[in-house]
Protein backbone atom coordinates (compact mmCIF):
# COMPACT_ATOMS: atom_id res chain seq x y z
CA UNK A 1 0.00 0.00 0.00
CA UNK A 2 1.28 3.43 -0.93
CA UNK A 3 -0.33 6.83 -0.45
CA UNK A 4 0.25 9.32 -3.28
CA UNK A 5 -0.70 13.01 -3.37
CA UNK A 6 -1.38 15.19 -6.41
CA UNK A 7 -2.27 18.71 -5.35
CA UNK A 8 -4.89 18.49 -2.62
CA UNK A 9 -5.93 14.92 -3.50
CA UNK A 10 -4.37 11.95 -1.71
CA UNK A 11 -5.12 8.39 -2.82
CA UNK A 12 -4.15 5.04 -1.34
CA UNK A 13 -2.89 2.70 -4.05
CA UNK A 14 -2.36 -1.04 -3.79
CA UNK A 15 -1.22 -3.36 -6.58
CA UNK A 16 -2.09 -7.05 -6.37
CA UNK A 17 -1.50 -9.89 -8.81
CA UNK A 18 -4.70 -10.79 -10.58
CA UNK A 19 -5.78 -13.08 -13.40
CA UNK A 20 -3.83 -11.98 -16.47
CA UNK A 21 -2.27 -8.93 -14.83
CA UNK A 22 -2.53 -6.64 -11.85
CA UNK A 23 -5.43 -5.25 -9.94
CA UNK A 24 -4.87 -1.65 -8.86
CA UNK A 25 -6.99 -0.43 -5.99
CA UNK A 26 -7.13 3.35 -5.74
CA UNK A 27 -9.09 4.18 -2.62
CA UNK A 28 -12.32 2.17 -3.25
CA UNK A 29 -11.96 1.96 -7.05
CA UNK A 30 -10.56 -1.20 -8.71
CA UNK A 31 -8.72 -1.06 -12.05
CA UNK A 32 -7.51 -4.04 -14.10
CA UNK A 33 -3.97 -3.40 -15.33
CA UNK A 34 -1.87 -5.40 -17.78
CA UNK A 35 1.76 -4.46 -18.44
CA UNK A 36 2.42 -5.07 -22.15
CA UNK A 37 5.99 -3.71 -22.23
CA UNK A 38 8.42 -2.44 -19.60
CA UNK A 39 11.84 -1.08 -20.56
CA UNK A 40 14.46 1.05 -18.82
CA UNK A 41 14.43 4.58 -20.27
CA UNK A 42 17.26 7.00 -19.77
CA UNK A 43 18.40 6.57 -16.20
CA UNK A 44 18.14 4.93 -12.83
CA UNK A 45 14.52 4.66 -11.74
CA UNK A 46 13.11 5.60 -15.16
CA UNK A 47 10.93 3.20 -17.16
CA UNK A 48 8.79 3.30 -20.28
CA UNK A 49 5.64 1.23 -19.93
CA UNK A 50 2.81 0.26 -22.21
CA UNK A 51 -0.18 -0.49 -19.99
CA UNK A 52 -3.72 -1.64 -20.59
CA UNK A 53 -5.91 -0.09 -17.89
CA UNK A 54 -9.52 -1.26 -17.93
CA UNK A 55 -9.16 -2.10 -21.63
CA UNK A 56 -7.50 1.18 -22.71
CA UNK A 57 -3.85 1.20 -23.88
CA UNK A 58 -1.56 3.87 -22.38
CA UNK A 59 2.08 4.61 -23.20
CA UNK A 60 3.74 6.06 -20.11
CA UNK A 61 7.10 7.06 -18.76
CA UNK A 62 7.63 6.81 -15.02
CA UNK A 63 10.55 8.29 -13.10
CA UNK A 64 11.09 7.60 -9.42
CA UNK A 65 12.87 10.31 -7.46
CA UNK A 66 13.25 10.80 -3.73
CA UNK A 67 9.78 11.37 -2.32
CA UNK A 68 7.90 11.41 -5.61
CA UNK A 69 6.96 9.64 -8.82
CA UNK A 70 6.87 11.56 -12.10
CA UNK A 71 4.43 10.19 -14.68
CA UNK A 72 4.29 11.27 -18.33
CA UNK A 73 1.11 10.10 -20.03
CA UNK A 74 -0.95 11.46 -22.91
CA UNK A 75 1.31 14.48 -23.38
CA UNK A 76 1.00 15.53 -19.74
CA UNK A 77 3.51 15.29 -16.91
CA UNK A 78 2.19 14.64 -13.43
CA UNK A 79 4.11 14.69 -10.14
CA UNK A 80 2.76 12.36 -7.46
CA UNK A 81 4.26 12.98 -4.03
CA UNK A 82 4.75 9.88 -1.90
CA UNK A 83 2.93 10.49 1.36
CA UNK A 84 3.40 7.07 2.92
CA UNK A 85 5.16 3.98 1.63
CA UNK A 86 6.27 1.14 3.87
CA UNK A 87 8.60 -0.08 1.09
CA UNK A 88 10.28 3.35 0.86
CA UNK A 89 10.98 3.30 4.59
CA UNK A 90 12.80 0.00 4.16
CA UNK A 91 14.72 1.31 1.13
CA UNK A 92 15.86 4.41 3.00
CA UNK A 93 18.37 2.29 4.90
CA UNK A 94 20.31 1.94 1.63
CA UNK A 95 19.90 5.60 0.56
CA UNK A 96 22.63 6.85 -1.75
CA UNK A 97 24.74 9.99 -1.58
CA UNK A 98 24.42 10.36 -5.35
CA UNK A 99 21.95 12.83 -6.84
CA UNK A 100 21.04 11.49 -10.27
CA UNK A 101 18.97 13.06 -13.04
CA UNK A 102 15.88 10.82 -13.29
CA UNK A 103 15.45 11.70 -16.98
CA UNK A 104 17.02 13.95 -19.62
CA UNK A 105 16.46 17.64 -18.93
CA UNK A 106 17.88 21.08 -18.29
CA UNK A 107 19.42 22.20 -15.00
CA UNK A 108 17.44 25.30 -14.03
CA UNK A 109 19.03 26.11 -10.66
CA UNK A 110 21.85 24.77 -8.52
CA UNK A 111 21.07 25.46 -4.86
CA UNK A 112 24.34 24.25 -3.28
CA UNK A 113 28.08 24.42 -3.84
CA UNK A 114 30.84 21.86 -3.40
CA UNK A 115 31.81 21.77 0.28
CA UNK A 116 28.33 22.72 1.55
CA UNK A 117 26.93 20.71 4.43
CA UNK A 118 23.39 19.54 3.62
CA UNK A 119 20.60 17.86 5.53
CA UNK A 120 18.45 14.95 4.42
CA UNK A 121 15.64 16.24 2.21
CA UNK A 122 17.37 19.56 1.47
CA UNK A 123 16.76 20.79 -2.11
CA UNK A 124 19.96 20.66 -4.19
CA UNK A 125 19.16 21.02 -7.90
CA UNK A 126 16.09 22.09 -9.89
CA UNK A 127 15.75 20.14 -13.15
CA UNK A 128 13.30 20.88 -15.96
CA UNK A 129 12.10 17.82 -17.86
CA UNK A 130 8.91 17.15 -19.81
CA UNK A 131 7.87 20.82 -19.33
CA UNK A 132 7.90 20.35 -15.55
CA UNK A 133 10.36 21.49 -12.91
CA UNK A 134 11.48 18.92 -10.38
CA UNK A 135 13.50 19.67 -7.28
CA UNK A 136 16.05 16.97 -6.51
CA UNK A 137 16.86 16.68 -2.83
CA UNK A 138 19.54 15.05 -0.71
CA UNK A 139 18.64 11.50 0.33
CA UNK A 140 21.21 11.66 3.13
CA UNK A 141 22.79 14.31 5.34
CA UNK A 142 26.43 15.11 4.68
CA UNK A 143 28.86 17.23 2.69
CA UNK A 144 28.64 17.91 -1.04
CA UNK A 145 31.96 16.44 -2.28
CA UNK A 146 31.23 16.61 -6.00
CA UNK A 147 28.96 18.94 -7.96
CA UNK A 148 28.49 18.28 -11.68
CA UNK A 149 25.25 20.26 -12.13
CA UNK A 150 25.65 23.59 -13.94
CA UNK A 151 22.71 25.96 -14.30
CA UNK A 152 21.57 26.11 -17.93
CA UNK A 153 23.25 22.85 -18.93
CA UNK A 154 21.35 19.93 -20.42
CA UNK A 155 21.87 16.52 -18.83
CA UNK A 156 21.16 12.93 -19.78
CA UNK A 157 18.93 10.71 -17.70
CA UNK A 158 21.10 8.86 -15.20
CA UNK A 159 23.74 11.63 -15.08
CA UNK A 160 25.29 12.20 -11.66
CA UNK A 161 24.54 15.79 -10.67
CA UNK A 162 26.04 15.77 -7.18
CA UNK A 163 27.63 13.46 -4.65
CA UNK A 164 27.21 13.73 -0.90
CA UNK A 165 29.58 12.11 1.61
CA UNK A 166 27.61 11.08 4.71
CA UNK A 167 28.26 12.76 8.03
CA UNK A 168 30.57 10.70 10.22
CA UNK A 169 28.83 10.17 13.52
Amino acid sequence: MIALRHGAVTAEVALRDGAGGLAAHIDDRRLDVTVLTRTPAGGAGVESLTLVVDGVVHDTTIARIAGAVLVAIGGHAIRLDVVDDVRADAARVGASGLVIAPMPGKVVTVLVAAGDVVSEGQPLVVLEAMKMETTLAAEIAGTVVRLEAIAGATVDGGAVLAEIRPDST
